[in-house]
């Protein structure tokens, strides 16, 4: 397959940073033509019809995994700050054998996840000599971040708490501070979208003053071994 780098007027491409890898100012584009494919710092996007990546938009790589519960993906997180949408064609994700987190790699699958911040699973083909996972898709999808994890595993956080359970977040929306009204907490803890830990603490309330606004998940754990997530939008 030809393979294209592409960078152009207002477009920065750095393929081996840990960090921010593809940024697309405003009034710029990326195009990547069928029969072509750019490769993201081991994320290799290959198109079955022309597509393309609008500005605003910055696509990053994190070395931390996903995690959901006792799940985990692999310590490689690929994070759009738009959602790339209407995608048709082949996705092959590569990862190094230090960052399966004890996963098989013959288990390992595609996870994309969706506007939702909900996680899809894609039983692709895993290529153990090369260290990729890869999955063509046939219908169009949309997705805001990819990573790989085990087949067996879910990274979607579900409430594990009974939903009758007086547990409950305020105020959600928040500028500030959010208050956590429940009896026997044990512990707390904020996450980024892709899964990095940002604050933990046993206590009812958490100041998030000194965070960039945007969205984080909050685990609250209680002394029965109970837990629930949610979703805080940080204003």
């Amino acid at each position: 397959m030809k393979r294209i780098l592409l960078i152009l007027f207002g477009i920065l491409v750095s393929p081996y940073t840990f960090s921010q890898i593809l940024t697309v100012n405003s009034n710029s584009s990326v195009s990547i033509a069928s029969g072509s494919s750019i490769n993201l710092g081991g994320l290799e996007i290959a198109p079955d019809a022309t597509y393309v990546i609008s500005g605003n938009n910055a696509v990053s790589r994190s070395a931390s995994a996903i995690t959901s519960g006792d799940n985990s993906s692999v310590s490689r997180v690929y994070t759009s700050s738009a959602l790339l949408s209407g995608f048709t064609g082949t996705l092959t994700f590569s990862y190094l054998e230090g960052e399966l987190n004890d996963i098989v790699e013959a288990d390992l699958v595609l996870e994309l996840q969706a506007d939702d911040d909900s996680w899809t699973t894609y039983g692709g083909t895993v290529d153990e000599v090369n260290n990729t996972v890869s999955y063509t898709f046939n219908e169009p999808v949309s997705f805001k971040a990819v990573t790989a994890s085990s087949a067996d595993a879910t990274l979607t956080v579900k409430d594990t708490y009974p939903l009758d359970s007086r547990i409950s977040v305020y105020p959600n929306p928040t500028a500030n501070r959010i208050y956590i009204q429940v009896d026997n907490i044990i512990k707390a803890e904020l996450f980024d979208l892709v899964g990095r830990k940002i604050i933990e603490t046993n206590q009812n309330q958490i100041n998030l003053g000194n965070l960039n606004s945007g969205s984080f998940i909050l685990k609250v754990i209680t002394d029965n071994n109970k837990s629930k997530s949610f979703k805080i939008i940080k204003q």
